[in-house]
């Protein structure tokens, strides 16, 4: 399951996608000057989504937006601040104060403003990268202490590096669509499929929802990037003109084959791949021959009952020495592949001529690189290190409030193995209209950690989850139900849903 094969997606970050169109047509003129503030760089590391303790559903985000245009000779960022203390209305607020490292100061004495937080990471643990703590007043209020913390870690647009390709026909021949270069330099066809690629002057990258936007005569472009395990990198390529979408799924290696799991293929935890799983991520190996080689671990749980700890774990491990080709393979316990959870070790024993592959991982936050795991080992006879930017976010951190939209529909995730799911159907006979209300409670699911997805129930969906953010809208989902039928409907809700 990736992110990056749901059709819609774009709905699931309505906000930002308007504030990115409002910055768009805003610094389209060369003679308007983006604000600059020198403590930017400080903030951005600490790029996310913190939830905070003073109500269900509140948070604290810091939203990095970097900028490109023609008239600009390096990279501009608009950084905001985005603030819920009572789950229920959010506001977003540019950033014009301090940070020194550690200390957010920002102080609006004529509208009241007043935050002061410190930032405190958690480097060498599972789980949340930052914790925040201090005191917030919004306009008009009184000061609120706050605590907080984040699973997310800003990923850069350069990480995204390489070729995309896209195959019209399934098991026909793919054509280059898209370039990712140094120094921001973005090249794409605009939907052409004739692998004739032009510089796209100017767009805007989100930190936070690894998200690309650019405008084309009427055209508005989406590139929602991702990682798909043996394929490399992905992407959820979407063109409106009007309301009129068209979707194309992208990946740098669009041959890659990797097995797909079945539920015989998940273990209890216990057997290393539940503590494999921890360590979940896309890491970079380059090499001066090589810059795309790469390692990814992508893990899959499946809940099959919320009053029971039974969860199932599946492990894709997957590798690239060139970036062009792939090999991907399921852990397997009973093939002799071992995890040492002491030594964070993992070994898959030689087979069919290839050498033994160990890599060892140490999870240590990188200041220079904004690295959270780094990786080192031995593929095939060849000796590999890199790091990993991505972090695993456990399905209870989309939790909170219930995320509904106009249409009725809503989704509570109950804990990390259940989630409810309400959906709304409207019945028209002749001058009359009524509703259909069907609630159902999904105890057996499956989720993906890395990329923030749910399959319910897992033995034959009914039910697909593309859980994320969305600026002031909070926690934000794709809701997919009856997935792969005629009756298939595609929806999305959100945590604060404003638009009434």
């Amino acid at each position: 399951m990736n992110n990056n094969t749901l059709p819609n997606a774009v709905a699931s970050i309505e906000e930002t996608a308007n504030y990115h169109q409002q910055l768009l047509n805003q610094y389209s003129d060369p003679k308007v000057i983006i604000p600059s503030n020198p403590d930017t760089p400080k903030l951005m590391p600490y790029n996310g989504y913190y939830t905070l303790d003073t109500a269900k559903g509140a948070f604290f985000a810091i939203d990095a937006n970097m900028i490109i245009r023609p008239t600009a000779a390096s990279p501009e960022y608009d950084m905001s601040l985005l603030i819920s203390l009572d789950g229920t209305t959010a506001t977003r607020f540019s950033f014009t104060g301090t940070f020194d490292g550690s200390n957010l100061i920002q102080k609006w004495t004529m509208d009241g403003l007043d935050i002061s937080l410190t930032f405190t990471r958690t480097n060498s643990s599972y789980g949340t990268t930052v914790n925040c703590k201090g005191s917030i007043s919004l306009p008009g209020a009184s000061a609120v202490s706050v605590a907080g913390s984040t699973y997310n870690n800003p990923i850069p647009a350069s990480l995204y590096k390489g070729d995309f390709y896209y195959t019209p026909v399934v098991g026909g021949p793919s054509v280059r669509v898209m370039h990712i270069g140094n120094n921001n330099k973005l090249m794409y066809d605009y939907g052409t499929n004739d692998g004739n690629l032009q510089e796209v002057a100017a767009y805007i990258y989100n930190l936070n929802m690894y998200y690309f936007s650019l405008m084309h005569g009427i055209t508005n472009v989406k590139l929602i990037m991702g990682t798909a395990a043996a394929q490399g990198f992905a992407c959820n390529d979407m063109s409106f003109i009007d309301n009129n979408l068209n979707s194309r799924s992208l990946t740098t290696i669009p041959n890659g084959i990797a097995p797909q799991p079945q539920l015989s293929d998940f273990t209890l935890a216990g057997t290393g791949h539940d503590a494999l799983a921890n360590f979940s991520g896309y890491y970079q190996i380059p090499t001066e021959a090589n810059p795309l080689a790469f390692v990814s671990v992508q893990a899959q749980y499946v809940s099959l009952a919320s009053k029971l700890t039974l969860d199932l774990y599946s492990v894709m491990i997957s590798y690239s020495l060139d970036g062009v080709s792939s090999t991907g393979f399921l852990f397997d316990a009973s093939k002799g592949m071992t995890f040492d959870t002491t030594l964070n070790t993992l070994m898959i024993p030689a087979s069919s001529g290839q050498k033994p592959l160990v890599l060892t991982f140490n999870r240590d936050y990188n200041e220079r690189t904004g690295a959270l795991v780094s990786v080192t080992g031995d593929i095939d006879g060849t000796s590999i290190s890199g790091s990993t930017l991505f972090n695993p976010v456990p399905l209870s951190a989309f939790g909170g409030v219930t995320m509904t939209n106009d249409n009725g529909d809503a989704l509570t995730i109950n804990n990390d193995n259940s989630v409810t799911y309400a959906s709304i159907t409207k019945i028209i006979s002749g001058s009359e209209t009524e509703t259909d209300q069907k609630t159902t409670t999904y105890n057996s699911l499956i989720y993906v950690p890395l990329m923030y997805i749910v399959a319910a129930p897992a033995d034959a969906p009914k039910l697909v989850l593309s859980l994320g953010t969305d600026g002031t809208k909070g926690n934000v989902s794709i809701v997919i139900t009856e997935p792969n039928t005629p009756n298939q409907k595609t929806t999305s809700v959100y945590a604060i849903n404003d638009t009434k």
